[in-house]
C-alpha cells in the first residue's frame, strides 16, 4: 500500500513500532518520529499530545491481534488442540510479516514502568493468558492432551515459547523464518506432552 493511502495516525504508529525495535523505547521521540515519517513535529502534535500518548497507541496496536483471531477461535467448530494450533499458526504468521512488532513484547517489564501503558500491558497480556489458559483447560477436559501440566503451565509454556523466538529472531540469525521456528518448536513441544495430530 503506498503512503498516501495510510493514514497520517497510521504512519505515526507504524514509524514508532520500527523506532522502538531499532533503538528502543528511549529513542521514541517526536523528532524521530517525523524524520521516519516525513510529517512535521507540527502536524505530529495535531495528532497526538507526546511520545506517551504515542506509546499508548503503540501498545494497543500490538495486542489488538488477539482479540480479532481469539473471536475467529471462538467460531471454529474443532478440537481445542486444533483451536491452539490456529492460534499459534495465526500468531507466527502475523509477527514473521510485521518484524518491528514482535519487538514490544520485549519490552513488557518497561511497558509495565510506565504509568501510560501499565494497565494496557496487564490486560492485553492477561488477556492473552486467559484465552490460552481456556484453550488448554479444554483439551484437557476432552481428553484431547493428557499430562501433569495444569492449563496454566500450558499456556506460560507456550507464551515463553513465543517470547524466547522473538528474542533469538533479534539476536540470532536464523535460516528459517520466524513462523517455522514457532512451528517446530510448538510441533516438538506438544509431541513431548503425548499429543499426535
Amino acid at each position: 500500500m503506498t503512503e498516501e493511502f495510510v493514514s497520517a495516525k497510521d504512519r505515526i504508529i507504524s514509524a514508532s513500532i520500527d523506532i522502538i525495535s531499532d533503538a528502543g523505547l528511549d529513542s521514541l521521540t517526536i523528532k524521530n518520529i517525523s524524520m521516519r515519517t516525513n510529517i512535521t513535529e507540527s502536524m505530529i502534535y495535531k495528532y497526538c499530545s507526546n511520545t506517551d500518548e504515542i506509546l499508548v497507541d503503540v501498545v494497543t496496536t500490538y495486542f489488538k491481534f488477539d482479540s480479532g483471531i481469539f473471536k475467529t477461535i471462538a467460531t471454529k467448530d474443532t478440537s481445542y488442540m486444533d483451536k491452539i494450533f490456529i492460534y499459534v499458526d495465526a500468531y507466527s504468521s502475523y509477527y514473521n510479516s510485521y518484524y518491528s512488532l514482535s519487538a514490544i513484547m520485549l519490552q513488557y517489564e518497561e511497558l509495565l514502568h510506565n504509568t501510560h501503558t501499565r494497565e494496557i500491558v496487564e490486560k492485553g497480556y492477561t488477556f492473552r493468558r486467559e484465552c490460552l489458559t481456556k484453550l488448554f483447560q479444554g483439551a484437557l477436559d476432552n481428553g484431547e492432551l493428557t499430562c501433569d501440566y495444569t492449563a496454566e503451565q500450558l499456556a506460560d509454556l507456550l507464551l515463553g515459547i513465543f517470547i524466547v523466538c522473538s528474542l533469538n529472531r533479534r539476536v540470532i540469525q536464523r535460516r528459517k523464518s520466524y513462523k517455522e521456528e514457532i512451528n517446530i518448536l510448538y510441533d516438538k513441544w506438544i509431541k513431548t506432552l503425548g499429543y499426535n495430530k
